[in-house]
């Protein structure tokens, strides 16, 4: 896999099932325009809880990136707590990072650490967009990091009871948390045009709490 953005879609089209390293990943639901794939088999159950435990202990409110300043801020539109691992971090982190690096068709390199977020009762992400809008002058700063988000892969650690569902408005889309799968999509062409189409967020959650994990790929090798 090449380090920098020469294929789109990056997803190849014609799999159904990707056999990574360590484990077989079914793609269970496909759209075309934007890029969207449900995979199911990401994780096993005993690494979702893994996953949850290890966070659990670490977590802090959730902040978005200003798209003015570039800093984080903490915004009543994301009421979650999270935390993040970093690239190879563990032995246990490693091998999740080489498996989404290679159902997401990435380089590894190329990949922001995962993230950990936890939802309770009421907890939501209103609908945005994960790359840095190209116009705002707060994304200058993160870009040069490893350049654009090309990428997003969205890992469900456990069953919620209700609510919780990833939306895409301009889709009419809303994916149901089940663990062990993951939500992925695209959002930059190889010219670096973005697709607003990817605006997402997550619902509130009605019941029960909520556990994901979030991997970000940029466009070349990250640089924290």
């Amino acid at each position: 896999m090449t380090s920098t953005a020469t294929t789109f879609p990056r997803l190849p089209r014609t799999t159904r099932r990707i056999q990574t390293a360590d484990r077989e990943v079914f793609v269970s639901m496909r759209i075309e325009q934007p890029e969207v794939a449900l995979f199911d088999n990401l994780l096993s159950h005993d690494e979702c809880d893994a996953l949850i435990a290890l966070s659990r202990v670490k977590l802090k409110q959730s902040t978005i990136v200003d798209p003015q300043t570039g800093q984080y801020e903490v915004i009543q539109d994301r009421s979650s707590y999270g935390t993040f691992f970093d690239v190879n971090e563990t032995a246990f982190i490693a091998k999740l990072d080489a498996r989404i690096a290679a159902v997401m068709h990435w380089p590894i390199e190329n990949g922001e650490g995962l993230q950990i977020l936890n939802y309770k009762v009421g907890g939501e992400y209103k609908p945005h967009f994960d790359y840095f809008p190209p116009e705002q002058p707060g994304s200058a700063a993160h870009i040069a990091k490893g350049g654009q988000r090309v990428s997003t892969l969205i890992l469900y650690l456990n069953d919620v009871e209700g609510g919780g569902e990833t939306i895409f408005p301009p889709l009419g889309l809303a994916i149901t948390p089940k663990k062990g799968a993951a939500i992925y999509f695209e959002y930059v062409d190889d010219q670096g045009q973005v697709d607003a189409n990817t605006l997402h967020g997550g619902a509130p959650v009605l019941a029960g709490e909520k556990w994901i994990a979030t991997k970000w790929m940029r466009a070349d090798r990250y640089q924290p």
